[in-house]
């Protein structure tokens, strides 16, 4: 079975800065039509609704499946470039369980720390430590499928190892 990739520019505000998204629906898409808050989308024979609450695609079909989450920032310099940085830990913020991931070696972009599952919220104050020291990084999240999830926000502390810094 073919897969398709969108690609969705997200803009909240007039005049503000928008964001790209990525999607990879594991069918084929010919079409996207929007009535009222509803988007549908035609994948042959099949016209499907997109459900904010779905937890799997063709729910109570033969092909249900379900989808996982993932959320991923390019790589982050987290100050001056080429600087080797440390990552000192996160807190996280949203809802359901999510799997993190480190990107350390921007020349190599599939070398991650070993993913690991945190909480939904880590409580204000109460630090996840996951020390790695590098001089960029990509912060991954994988929510697994059939579960509702949200994201809110993640604050990452990291330290500067220059001399003086």
């Amino acid at each position: 079975m073919s897969t398709t990739t969108v690609f969705v520019y997200t803009m909240n505000k007039v005049g503000d800065v928008g964001a790209w998204s990525r999607y990879v629906f594991p069918f084929p898409v010919s079409d996207f039509a929007q009535l009222g808050d509803s988007l549908y989308i035609r994948s042959g024979d099949d016209v499907l609704r997109v459900d904010p609450d779905a937890v799997v695609d063709f729910q109570g079909d033969l092909r249900q499946s379900t989808f996982e989450g993932v959320i991923q920032w390019p790589w982050l310099d987290f100050g001056a470039p080429g600087v080797t940085k440390q990552l000192v830990g996160f807190d996280i913020v949203g809802k359901g369980t999510a799997a993190i991931q480190i990107g350390y070696d921007q020349s190599n972009q599939g070398v991650y720390t070993a993913a690991f599952d945190v909480p939904a919220d880590s409580v204000p104050g109460m630090m996840i430590p996951l020390p790695v020291m590098a001089p960029s990084m990509s912060v991954k999240l994988t929510y697994a499928g059939g579960q509702k999830w949200q994201f809110n926000a993640l604050n990452v502390t990291v330290q500067d190892m220059r001399l003086g810094a």
